[in-house]
This record gives C-alpha cells, structure tokens and sequence, in this order.
C-alpha cells in the first residue's frame, strides 16, 4: 500500500500537466471557432456562412423564473454576404437543402415556413442590394417602384401579355393588370360589385365588406385597388417560381405577406374575411377531401363571398368541368351556394348558420369538426379535413354582429368577452392609444416628411390600439399578436384591421426592408421573459425595417438603456430621442419610449471606411 501511495503522488504533477495543456487547447479551438463565428462572410461549412451565435445566456431570477443574462454588447455585428440582401430566414430554400428536410412538395411544405436552428441563425445585418434607393412615396408608389430596389425583371417578361408590370428605364411599372383581370384590377372590382348587385357598384356594400384575403395574389393588384373602396386585403402568395410577387406588392406599398395554403392552418383566426378571392391562382381545391376549401370556409364569417376566377368556373374541355363539376358537388356538401355567375367568374356564398350543417345526412363529408377543435388556434397548428362550425351566438344571430366600416373600427365587437375585455375597457384601451400616437407624432414630427411612412408594423397589437390611432394618416398596419396572446387576433380583423400571430423567438415571414416604422411595445420584456435573444430580434426588426425608417420602441427604462448600446452598431443612430412618456392606464413602473432612425447604407461605402 504504501508503494502504491508514493507512485500515485509522483505521477500527480505530470498528469496536472496533461490536463492543463489540454485544457489550453481546447481554450484555444474554442476560441478560434468563436472568432470564425463572429467574422463577416466567414464560412462554418461548406454550404453555410454569416451566422454566428446569440451572444446571451440562460438564469432564474429569484423567483425561479427562466429568464436571459446579458453579456457584453459586440463592438460590432458583421455585414451578411451580399448574396443574402433578400433574406427570409424562416423560407430559406438553402436551409431546406443544408438540413436535408424531407418535405412533400405536393403538399407544398417547401413554401411553408422551416426555421433554423440557432447555430444556423444569419447573425448578421442584411446589406440592400447595389444601387438600393429610399422607395418611392405612397401613392406614387402603387404605380411604380425603383427597379434597383428589386433587380427582378423576369416577372415582367413573363407575364408581359396580362399587365402585371412593365420595366420603363430605372423603375419598374403596374399598370393594374392580372392574369384574369388584363384590363385592369379597377374595372374587375367594379363588375364583382354588380354580379353581387351592390348599390352603386361599390364591393364595400355600404361598409359590410372590408376584410378580404387574395390568394394567389401575384403582385397584388387586385388588393391595390380595393384600398379605393375603403377594403382592406390580406394579399398572399407563396415565395414560389415568381419569386418576388410580394416583394413588389410591399414595394409598392400595399397589404401583403408570404404564405400559402399547403398543410398548416393561415396565421388568421376563424371568421377573419367577408370575401376570399382566387384569380387563376393555381390551387387545386379538390386534394386531400377539399381540406383547402375548409381552411378558407374556417375564415370565412357568416355568409362570406367566395370569388373564383379560373377555367375550372366557365370551361367546356372535358378535364376542366370534370374539376368544375367535382368542386361543385364539395361546395354542396359544405352548404356553400352559387351567389352569382358572370363570364369567367362564379361567386359561392357561405351559409349564415349551422342550419344546413345540421340537416345534412350521417356520414356526409365533410364532416363537423370536433368540438374539442379551436377554429382560433393556427401557430403551427395543421389543417383539418372538417367544417367549423359557428358558435352559439353567430348561429343564433346568423350573421358576425359587426357593424358596418369604419364604425367597426372602434365599435367593440362582440368576441370581446371572448377574450376578457369589457366593452369599457376597449373604449378604455382605443383612447389611451389615440393619446399615445399623438405624443408619438410629436417627437416624430421634425423628421417625418409627407408620405414617408407607408408600411407599418406593429409587433405586439394586443386589441389594434395603435393601428386604430394611425386611421386618419394613409398608411397600413400589420399588427402582430405573439404567440402567447393568440386568441386576441380574432380582435384585430372584427376591428376591420389584418395582422398576424407570430412567435418573436423566429424570423418574420417577410422580405428584408418591408416597413417604414415598427413600433414595439413591451416586446422586448416580453420576449425575453420566454428566454429569447434581445439582440436576435434587433436584428430581426433590422433586417425588415427600411433604411432611414423609424423604430418606436416602449419597454422599460433597463431594456431600453441596453437597446442604446446597439444603435451604432445596427445603423439605427441617423436620429434617436428618449423620453418618459406620460403616464396612462396601460403604462408600466419606469417605462421610456426609445425612437431611431436606421441609416442609409451600402456595402461598398462601409468598405471605404
């Protein structure tokens, strides 16, 4: 034993050594693979590069509570590669292919949304592309946009015959056409308005119909000219083969998002729209026992139009009215009737009650959904093969109970209580925000020009506050509800206003340079409560904002001191102000409000410097 001793005591001091070098070359590759990481345009495989880590940790507060450490802010955040200057990180075809996903293309899953990792995140700031300059202003800009902004010009030639857009010199025009509607998207609304036989050819029908959802959308025409008839259109389409559909929509300054009816639910709560509209939008409705046709029959409210312009609706070939014929026996079968039928155009109307529902025969498909099923719930929820039905109040009073717009707007709607709130709180609510934006104003008011601000974002809506203040500027909102406060969406469309639920831990589903302001209320509290990155989403909301737009942050006094640190280092410092806004019934303890403005800036005049 005691040979054994001595023996174990003289190896000590070597095997210390052996752990120490080890311990300094793993020190060493730990670093060396950080600094790669934090290096702009660097590569961590052969197929991937600018992404680099969140810089934040995980602790419990005393309370127990999970929440974010933050450690030192960078000195600087690297510049994405200029190839990713249209980065979507959330539909990114690349990821697809790094992550071999196994996705069913029939079903369309490569168009839905496939996050990545945080090891695969693009960490970076997304450059504009050469030549990039400020948009044009709203409403010159329904007609047409730099084309530097969005060097695509195969829509153009493609579609050449149907007017969707035309390339003249350095911008890129619209003149109002689509697929269906040549002529123009104006003279097509009117001739929906008389097959429904509206007074004065109006489609807003005295104000009933205001929420529309446009699939298929390409460059967003149709929605373009709703805007006229004071309807507002939730314009959707996929990042397919035309690519950049929706970004010239948004270019352009009109309503839209990238989306498409593949296998998860719409980001929108049941009875959203009055009118769903498909022009020659590609969509086979008849797949999966019509699961498509019941995703739009779940958004729908009480006797809401479907408008269907397609070859299916009026084509004597054989194999179209074999699909027309097919799509009407579905239609039946969902209670849904034929409203109107004009050229190349049919118009469904849904039914105002469950009454068809009931009387239909056992076994009929589609079948009911269970009652156990949330029409309500869609963040990563999947379609469902079935009929939601109304509620008990809607099939009683067999209409949605909204009055007509813009009164809708700050009537309160009678889902309120399904959410908890009192028609005096939501009055309450509405005029704390009416005062709010016009304290905002104020400090806006030196910098903003006449139609600068045309895109807006509102990333936590809660009941549409903001937007509903913002009525009287000609602009557009969309209002983001989080996750955890989903079922307070179905507010935001019975206001007559469109938005969406989404998760700020994850990229949003839209192009790079989309708003002109983004106004964040308590998101970053929020956020960071669910253990989420500070820093991931600035520059998130970095990559969407439009150089020289305005960010509107309202957090607290400790959030919104760390935020400061960043202004430089994401371009934000063009002009900032802080101050400490007037107390109000929703206000926090130490509450500031943070306004910057993000700088115009280019990969080559960094270079320079």
């Amino acid at each position: 034993m005691k040979h054994f001793r001595s023996e174990r005591v003289r190896a000590t001091p070597k095997l210390f050594t052996y752990v120490l070098v080890g311990f300094i070359a793993l020190l060493g590759l730990t670093c060396l693979y950080y600094s790669s990481s934090f290096a702009p345009g660097s590569r961590k495989s052969d197929d991937f590069d600018g992404s680099i880590r969140a810089r934040t940790g995980f602790v419990r507060n005393r309370d127990g509570v999970l929440g974010v450490s933050r450690f030192e802010v960078p000195k600087s955040i690297p510049i994405c590669d200029s190839k990713h200057s249209e980065l979507i990180p959330c539909l990114d075809r690349n990821l697809h292919y790094q992550l071999k996903l196994k996705l069913n293309l029939t079903l369309m899953e490569h168009y839905e949304r496939h996050c990545p990792p945080p090891e695969r995140r693009f960490n970076c700031l997304v450059p504009p592309p050469a030549g990039y300059k400020i948009p044009l202003k709203w409403p010159v800009s329904r007609d047409e946009v730099w084309k530097a902004n969005i060097p695509h010009t195969h829509l153009a030639q493609e579609k050449s015959d149907q007017n969707w857009m035309v390339v003249n010199g350095d911008k890129i025009n619209f003149p109002g056409g689509g697929t269906h509607f040549h002529n123009g998207a104006d003279k097509y609304i009117v001739s929906l308005a008389q097959m429904l036989k509206f007074p004065g050819d109006k489609l807003n029908n005295g104000g009933s119909i205001r929420n529309v959802l446009d699939v298929g959308c390409g460059v967003a025409s149709f929605g373009a000219y709703l805007l006229s008839h004071d309807i507002i259109a939730m314009s959707l389409a996929p990042n397919d083969v035309h690519q950049n559909q929706i970004q010239f929509a948004l270019e352009r300054g009109i309503p839209s998002t990238l989306g498409v009816l593949g296998t998860k639910r719409l980001p929108y709560p049941s009875r959203s729209f009055e009118l769903a509209h498909c022009s020659r939008c590609r969509i086979d409705w008849l797949q999966r026992d019509g699961i498509l046709l019941l995703e739009l029959d779940r958004l729908l409210r009480p006797g809401g139009y479907f408008v269907y312009s397609s070859p299916e609706a009026y084509a004597h070939d054989p194999e179209n009215r074999r699909i027309g014929n097919a799509m009407h026996d579905l239609f039946r079968r969902m209670c849904w009737k034929v409203v109107a039928k004009r050229d190349q155009s049919v118009i469904w109307g849904k039914p105002i009650s469950n009454s068809c529902y009931l009387k239909r025969d056992p076994g009929v498909k589609p079948p009911l959904c269970p009652s156990g099923d949330d029409p309500d719930a869609t963040w990563n929820v999947s379609m469902k093969a079935c009929i939601s039905p109304y509620s008990a109040r809607m099939h009683k009073e067999r209409w949605s109970g909204l009055v007509p717009w813009p009164r809708r707007l700050t009537a309160p709607p009678p889902r309120l209580e399904e959410v908890g709130v009192t028609p005096e709180q939501f009055r309450k609510d509405t005029e704390t925000w009416r005062l709010r934006v016009v304290e905002y104003w104020k400090l806006l008011k030196p910098m903003v020009q006449r139609n600068s601000i045309r895109n807006v974002m509102d990333m936590s809506s809660n009941l549409g506050g903001f937007a509903a203040a913002l009525n009287d500027k000609d602009v557009w909102v969309m209002n983001v509800i989080p996750v955890q406060s989903s079922p307070r969406m179905k507010i935001i469309y019975d206001r007559g206003l469109i938005g969406a639920t989404h998760d700020w831990c994850e990229a949003f589903s839209t192009y790079p340079r989309t708003f002109d302001l983004i106004h964040a209320w308590n998101t970053f509290t929020e956020t960071e409560t669910r253990g989420c990155s500070i820093e991931d989403l600035l520059i998130e909301m970095d990559r969407i904002l439009r150089p020289e737009g305005f960010v509107i942050i309202r957090d607290t006094a400790d959030n919104i001191s760390y935020i400061k640190k960043y202004l430089t280092l994401l371009k934000w410092d063009k002009w900032f102000t802080e101050t400490t806004p007037k107390g109000d019934s929703l206000s926090t303890k130490g509450e500031r409000v943070l306004i910057a403005r993000k700088k115009l800036w280019s990969v080559a005049a960094i270079s320079e410097l």
